[in-house]
């Protein structure tokens, strides 16, 4: 046998194990972000249907992310076994394991008020709603804990839970940036969060902080007892339900008198809807980017060394 056959005879080696699915370079600069991306989308799939399939650019629009990073995403669920491929071309669905790992939910608010209050909103309004506290730690900076929410709605479930990467750019956290003292709106860096200074002054004047997106929009106001923030209450709805600035004037008088129940007798008095204030509404004060808003009486509280001290966690 020549050694030119020995050299073609194929060489017969043991199977190697499987490769772990390698990090890419961006993901491992922003590891943070990457597993932030991954749980992001793992809950909308779920809030979407936990045992259907539905298509990449369905989750990628509830998830507010880029069709093909979604898919990368749920490209790395699956070799972790917590997503499968669907029936169709391009859908995923949950396993058993990823339903398991996400169907834990959190324990029901402590106090009954907060749930009565959200139930009274949701009903007045038709709009999902949430109740949020802040809290700030060293090296987490000022963060929004989600304590309860009512949205019959998936495809807003993501959107209501205020969970933006950069607080800056959600209605919740722009109204905690504005109401809280400056030592604790800081973020992970220790630099402090800082909001346009007219967007600044429209929520310190209507007590109402606004974000849009293309499909959502939100209004969110501070929860006060006496001067001090204890909570953000959250509004949120489809963009066309805010076409009529009237009934966008109502969304606010109706969030900042939720917002004083919820505070108790110390708290700022609600704002009244008068006749002179709905015909206001009709005109409203329009901010870049941060959608129009109604002008109040101005409400601004000054920090005081105890209230600062209640977030420190």
């Amino acid at each position: 046998m020549s050694t030119t056959a020995l050299d073609r005879r194929p060489t017969h080696l043991p199977s190697a194990p499987p490769a772990t699915p390698s990090i890419t370079a961006s993901e491992e600069r922003r590891p943070n972000r990457s597993v932030r991306c991954g749980l992001r989308v793992l809950r909308c799939l779920h809030d979407l249907g936990p045992h259907e399939d539905h298509q990449v650019s369905e989750i990628a629009a509830v998830a507010g992310l880029r069709s093909p990073h979604v898919s990368r995403l749920l490209g790395a669920a699956v070799d972790e076994r917590v997503a499968e491929r669907g029936a169709r071309h391009g859908s995923y669905r949950l396993t058993r394991a990823g339903r398991a790992l996400l169907d834990a939910r959190p324990a029901g608010p402590a106090d009954p008020r907060i749930r009565q209050a959200l139930t009274t909103l949701h009903t007045e309004t038709g709009l999902a709603v949430a109740y949020h506290q802040p809290g700030w730690r060293p090296g987490t900076g000022l963060r929004l804990e989600l304590v309860d929410a009512l949205c019959p709605r998936p495809e807003l479930q993501h959107a209501i839970d205020q969970q933006h990467e950069n607080l800056r750019h959600s209605a919740a956290g722009r109204a905690a940036i504005a109401g809280l003292p400056e030592a604790v709106t800081t973020g992970p860096d220790d630099q402090r969060l800082q909001i346009p200074a007219h967007i600044r002054e429209s929520v310190s004047t209507s007590r109402i902080a606004v974000s849009r997106t293309p499909s959502t929009h939100a209004l969110a106001t501070c929860v006060r007892r006496a001067t001090t923030v204890v909570a953000v209450l959250t509004a949120l709805g489809p963009t066309p339900a805010f076409a009529d600035p009237l009934r966008v004037h109502e969304y606010a008088v109706l969030l900042r008198r939720a917002a004083h129940r919820l505070g108790g007798p110390a708290a700022a008095p609600p704002v009244p809807l008068t006749p002179r204030a709905a015909t206001a509404a009709r005109n409203p004060v329009k901010s870049p980017g941060c959608g129009p808003l109604v002008s109040s009486s101005t409400h601004r509280a000054r920090a005081t060394d105890s209230s600062m001290e209640s977030f420190r966690t």
